[in-house]
């Protein structure tokens, strides 16, 4: 560059250019504020877009789920006839249940011996939403039914588990248990383990879908009774109309 000395034209122009420059630019100051600014914006927004989406996520894959689930018992039905008519109890042969009123139904779907076959750390991997353990032990076998879909999701169904004296102890309706995530966290029931039945007409519903609102409220929610079973979670999304509203206990 010619020396300003030499060219005063040149230096002129520099000098300008130079002041164009601090009339347009930020200082540091104002930079670091403004980085500042947007990091609490962001950490004030951003908890509630991801809870927003996974609200989202898990109302995508609970009913695809529950439609997967609806279809197969239909269609299980229609070949073995009702399920009010299906073995119960003792008479029940794991496998050969299975084989026979699932398997052909869905499709890729494989049967969990246990827990770890479905991808689960513990056999008791569930919690409700009060952060309290779920007494049911994940596993095939004592007419307990574990298994898996292809895309992931677990279904568990313990309806036709007989009591100490050999007698079905839920004879009425078949429990129907899923986790729309299998084995990713939360594993909560309400948040990503849902639970259904079978009603009288043999057709699944989620459970407690002939209760009241008030019922379903109070049997949806965190902190409560922890000898409560907080197991209508379903019925409240569904009555929702397959909306986790914001009065919903995430």
């Amino acid at each position: 560059m010619p020396s300003c000395k030499k060219n005063k034209k040149c230096c002129t122009s520099d000098i300008q250019y130079h002041k164009v420059l601090n009339k347009n630019g930020f200082t540091l100051a104002e930079v670091l504020v403004t980085l500042g600014v947007i990091g609490v914006v962001a950490a004030l927004t951003l908890p509630t877009l991801i809870t927003n989406h996974q609200k989202k996520v898990t109302i995508t894959r609970l009913k695809k789920s529950y439609t997967v689930l609806s279809q197969g018992l239909i269609q299980a039905q229609l070949v073995n006839g009702n399920y009010d008519t299906w073995p119960v109890g003792k008479d029940v042969v794991v496998d050969d249940y299975f084989n026979t009123y699932f398997k052909p139904f869905y499709n890729g779907t494989k049967i969990c011996k246990n827990a770890t076959d479905c991808g689960y750390k513990s056999i008791f991997p569930w919690k409700n939403l009060s952060d309290v353990q779920l007494g049911w032990g994940l596993f095939s076998g004592d007419s307990r039914i574990l298994f898996a879909l292809n895309d992931g999701t677990v279904i568990f169904m313990p309806n036709n588990s007989p009591s100490s004296t050999g007698n079905n102890a839920y004879f009425n309706y078949l429990l129907v248990y899923v986790d729309v995530n299998g084995s990713l966290s939360p594993n909560v029931l309400g948040r990503d383990v849902f639970l259904y039945q079978m009603d009288n007409k043999n057709t699944l519903r989620p459970y407690c879908y002939a209760q009241t609102n008030t019922y379903i409220n109070e049997h949806c929610k965190k902190g409560g009774d922890i000898n409560v079973n907080y197991n209508c979670c379903s019925a409240k999304i569904m009555a929702d109309g397959w909306e986790i509203k914001d009065d919903y206990p995430w």
